[in-house]
């Protein structure tokens, strides 16, 4: 555990080494404020022993005026001191935060989609969130603070025993032991604050997904028991919360008391050695001390709080580096292509989502330059896979893919993109205008190719409706129907004019009427284009140069729509069933 705690140390140094500077100096002002923090009690102390000496006689109020301007000029020194500390400190972490959620962020970009299926979206939103807020609150009030409550504990404790060693004895037992009780109470704590974490990811996975498929509840009538698997975990995490703060609530009444008790004993203590004929001990040492006992609780509070503190902290921190450690995409290739005319190889293409179960087993195809090449085949034969290894969302097990003679891999992945445009089953539109979704890959397109493109996917009528046309914001509330979004979809990778087009059942969303008129436009657009359609129905891909009918990860049949009804193989079966089921 030790080990692993210095390597999550050194590894997390990397995001406080650009501050470190300016963290040194706020520490430094810091220490400067703890510095005065333990002059005050001196101060008073000496205010009092000149009230005590002139009992009995006229009271030198210049005296004490110039004793109380010299503790007042102290104290404010104290307060801008530990202001400027406290906001730098807290300024700092959150900008340590912000960037280690932009690291979070770049690394989930660069996650292979292999690794990223695996995790939950639960999780993920607490590593930006609760997991990063840990590290800030940790460096702000705990690593901060460590130099400036050491200076505090050193210096009061040196200074005590200078004053009167049976009184420092009396506050360090009192205290110390007080310490003790808090540490004890405090480590209880670390295991229920690991449960309280991986129960808020639980209830924040649950969220996203009641809120991504709340139409399927509705439609199967399971709010109920989606609301009673809520309820449970939000149970749970409530009684983990209330045990948590109750041992945390048992903290602040215990160290109250435990203070007290110290005053009283500095009170009997100082008096007797009064009694006693103690020439270090007055009045206003008595006074000193119960400064000084309040002023030792809070570093020996901090120290036996911070091993808890930092307990949870280590174990957020660990959860993050587990996402920061996680394989990315492989790396780059440097091979710039210009030109592409489109010809696609795959040659001896085996993949598998794990490694025990193959789902393409040797995968070989040919695509000459301007073929439009539909892929059917029942659901599971690796239709949607194979694309996906040629976007290279996916990294192939073996074999290679070659575009005009080029493996994929060797050309860098941006500019793979931007040869490939893939319109998604699932249609994704973001949070945004209608103009920014359909611009969002090709930004500096011109207004007549924008208007172009929504002509061709039949966007017109639909956005002279809006109450803002094209600057429109989609939101939730938006009544825009799946067809219509994925029109949407459909103009946002027309505009990007690419060389190769891929279709993945792109319009199994819209109606007949609307299909027929997509279906044209996407003819025209894959004009001298090569084109990959994976289609559910067949109808849709009479005119393809080439089908591919896949089953079991591999071409089981191939050849054009007619070709392949006369073998009356898988594919004449599969376009009957869907002539039979349509009549």
């Amino acid at each position: 555990m030790k080990g692993q705690g210095l390597y999550v140390i050194k590894r997390m140094k990397v995001f406080l080494r650009p501050y470190a500077f300016r963290l040194l100096a706020v520490m430094l002002i810091g220490a400067c404020g703890s510095f005065c923090n333990i002059m005050i009690p001196g101060q008073i102390e000496k205010i009092s022993g000149i009230i005590q000496s002139q009992i009995g006689n006229e009271i030198s109020l210049s005296s004490v005026t110039k004793a109380g301007a010299v503790c007042a000029a102290i104290i404010l020194a104290m307060f801008l001191c530990n202001y400027s500390y406290n906001r730098g400190m807290e300024v700092y972490a959150q900008k340590i935060g912000g960037d280690i959620r932009a690291a979070l962020n770049r690394k989930i970009n660069r996650i292979s989609l292999m690794n990223l299926d695996q995790m939950r979206a639960g999780d993920l939103i607490a590593n930006m969130t609760s997991d990063v807020d840990s590290v800030s609150i940790a460096i702000s009030q705990s690593i901060g603070p460590l130099l400036t409550n050491t200076i505090v504990l050193v210096g009061t404790v040196v200074v005590m025993l200078l004053k009167s060693v049976p009184l420092a004895a009396c506050v360090i037992v009192s205290t110390v032991s007080g310490v003790l009780i808090c540490m004890v109470i405090s480590s209880k704590m670390i295991p229920r604050r690991n449960e309280l974490r991986n129960e808020l990811s639980n209830i924040n996975g649950m969220v996203d997904e009641t809120l991504k498929g709340f139409l399927v509840i509705r439609a199967y009538n399971s709010e109920e028991d989606v609301l009673k698997e809520f309820t449970d975990a939000n149970m749970r995490y409530t009684r983990n919360m209330k045990k948590t703060q109750f041992a945390s609530d048992e903290l602040t009444p215990l160290m109250a008391m435990l203070n007290n008790i110290t005053y009283v004993a500095v009170c009997i203590v100082g008096t007797w050695l009064i009694v006693s004929g103690s020439n270090t001990v007055t009045i206003g040492v008595i006074v000193a001390f119960l400064l000084y006992a309040r002023m030792l609780s809070t570093p020996l509070n901090f120290f036996a709080a911070i091993l808890s503190m930092l307990a949870f902290t280590m174990v957020n921190c660990r959860k993050i580096l587990y996402v920061l450690d996680m394989p990315e995409n492989v790396d780059e290739g440097k091979k710039e292509i210009s030109g592409v005319k489109g010809a696609v190889s795959f040659r001896d293409v085996r993949f598998g989502y794990t490694p025990d179960k193959e789902v393409i087993h040797g995968f070989n195809a040919e695509i000459r330059p301007g073929m439009k090449v539909a892929i059917v085949g029942h659901t599971g034969a690796g239709k949607t896979t194979l694309v996906n290894l040629l976007m290279r969302f996916y990294e192939t097990n073996s074999g290679r893919i070659l575009i005009d003679g080029t493996d994929i891999k060797e050309i860098p992945r941006k500019r793979l993109h931007e040869v490939l445009g893939m319109v998604m089953q699932e249609t994704f539109l973001f949070h945004a205008s209608i103009r920014d979704n359909i611009l969002y890959y090709a930004p500096d397109a011109s207004e007549e190719e924008l208007m172009d493109v929504i002509d061709k996917c039949s966007l017109s009528h639909f956005i002279r409706t809006l109450p803002e046309g094209l600057d429109t914001v989609l939101s939730e509330k938006m009544a825009v129907s799946s067809g219509q979004k994925q029109l949407i979809s459909i103009a946002r990778t027309m505009i990007q004019n690419p060389s190769i087009l891929i279709l993945d059942e792109a319009t199994s969303s819209v109606d007949t009427r609307t299909e027929m008129l997509i279906q044209r436009a996407l003819d025209e657009l894959s004009k001298d284009h090569t084109s990959f359609v994976i289609a559910h129905r067949l109808s849709t891909i009479r005119n393809a140069d080439a089908i591919f009918v896949m089953q079991d990860g591999d071409i089981a049949e191939i050849g054009t729509h007619e070709e392949l009804l006369e073998k009356n193989g898988i594919y004449s079966r599969l376009y009957r069933s869907q002539f039979e089921n349509a009549g």
